[in-house]
């Protein structure tokens, strides 16, 4: 789209570099950690002695994922009949075996590396239905002795859990019961999604991996969970047994209120103008962590928070989309503008299915298409308002990536008063290449 002839400001801010601080415990060793907990799982050998073991295999970009299968891998296969690792995507690797064996292939997941099969047929069967709730689990999962839940736990982009919660419900959103509701449940993971508007989706998701944790058809042995801190790093590698649905789920809360403690924050609370170089599959389930940024997948108000606790953000520009979501773009219906690059590298087919089987289909909406980012901050600085200071504008890598940012002059007396964020630099024009993108890299380092 030519926005030569729409309204700009040509007044583009000059910016500090800013740190935050936060909390990063993270484990010293991730093999050993894995190797210890997965003793805790099987503190002898009986259990999987000439039993088919399946390990699920998630489709975000969980910093060490490879690792923790390479070595739960390494650990199992000398008592037991034989490892298998399971893609448990849902509709994330584009509805086809060919796309979860590519997602796991970019996150260093292949059976080179791994030393055994990865099996990602998308066929699945249906279990059962309790409370209009239907469950329904991989055939690769079936085929196995027993499944080892593997996923990282922290906070869901579309989980909203009613306050108090629901008698006989834990609270849980991304984790154990999401991999094994939604994940095991390939493209039928909608039947979960679509009791979004009544019990919601955390509801769904507990009620669905009850009836099957509870059940005869598939064993689920336990859970070996990944707690990240905000570097994206491994904080806590921990375990559970599936003994009983409630401990196993309790366990998992608890793990779960640990991850939200450690999760990276916006450095400022209202936000005129927010540029987020990064958003993707690999780095939050809608691009972007909608919790972080205060919108809400199902719709969102312009500068108005999703919750009271959230920050309010008037416009957002979005500069790429991550090599590692393999074009599904959902989420960059939370934008205002994005680049030509960004449209570009969006293959809208498996966008709409995992934005329709998400039930958010506003998350596939094309935003305004501007030439570079120069071009977008230009646009999007002259429809929106700005503080009484100037305006109020951070310039992020990702939400996953916010231990560095960039604060226009317009929020630095918010920025002063924050005891958690250091201000590392004077007032400067903000730098960009000779192309028109921001050069985030000559001020801070990144990954993706």
């Amino acid at each position: 789209m030519k926005t030569s002839h729409l309204p700009r400001s040509k007044n583009i801010p000059s910016v500090v570099l800013i740190e935050q601080h936060f909390s990063v415990p993270k484990e010293a060793d991730v093999r050993e950690a894995t190797v210890r907990e997965l003793k805790k799982l099987f503190p002898d050998s009986t259990a999987i002695k000439g039993k088919i073991v399946g390990l699920t295999c998630p489709s975000r970009g969980i910093c060490d994922i490879a690792q923790v299968l390479i070595t739960a891998v390494s650990f199992l296969k000398p008592h037991c009949k034989e490892v298998r690792i399971l893609t448990a995507m849902g509709t994330h690797g584009g509805g086809t075996s060919e796309g979860e064996l590519a997602m796991a292939s970019d996150r260093g997941v292949t059976e080179g590396a791994v030393g055994t099969r990865i099996f990602s047929n998308m066929e699945t069967r249906y279990i059962d239905t309790v409370n209009d709730v239907e469950a329904h689990v991989s055939e690769d999962a079936l085929a196995c002795d027993l499944v080892i839940l593997t996923n990282r736990i922290k906070e869901h982009t579309d989980i909203d859990w009613p306050e108090p919660l629901p008698e006989g419900f834990f609270g849980l959103e991304s984790g154990w019961t999401k991999i094994l509701a939604l994940g095991l449940s390939k493209l039928r993971a909608i039947e979960q999604h679509r009791h979004i508007p009544t019990i919601g989706l955390g509801a769904a998701i507990e009620i669905s991996s009850r009836r099957i944790i509870e059940g005869k058809e598939l064993v689920i042995w336990g859970g070996l969970g990944i707690i990240e801190n905000a570097r994206d790093e491994t904080a806590e590698i921990i375990s559970a047994r599936a003994e009983s649905a409630d401990r196993f789920f309790a366990i998992e809360a608890q793990a779960l209120a640990r991850s939200k403690e450690l999760m990276p924050v916006m450095p400022v609370r209202t936000v005129d103008v927010l540029y987020c170089n990064s958003l993707g599959k690999d780095l939050s389930g809608q691009g972007m962590h909608t919790k972080t940024i205060g919108r809400s997948p199902y719709g969102y108000q312009q500068g108005k928070p999703w919750k009271s606790t959230m920050p309010a953000i008037h416009t957002i520009v979005g500069s790429r989309l991550s090599p590692g979501s393999h074009g599904n773009a959902i989420g960059v219906g939370l934008c205002e503008f994005i680049t030509q690059r960004f449209d570009e590298e969006i293959e809208w087919d498996r966008t709409t299915l995992n934005s329709l089987s998400a039930l958010c289909p506003c998350q596939a909406r094309r935003p305004i298409v501007c030439e570079h980012d120069r071009d977008a901050l230009e646009v999007a600085l002259a429809m929106s308002p700005s503080g009484p200071d100037g305006p109020r504008m951070v310039f992020i890598h990702s939400t996953l990536k916010m231990e560095h940012a960039l604060l226009s002059e317009g929020v630095l007396n918010d920025a002063r008063a924050n005891s958690n964020l250091e201000i590392l630099s004077d007032p400067s024009p903000l730098r960009f290449s000779s192309d028109g993108y921001v050069d985030l890299k000559s001020y801070f380092r990144f990954g993706h």
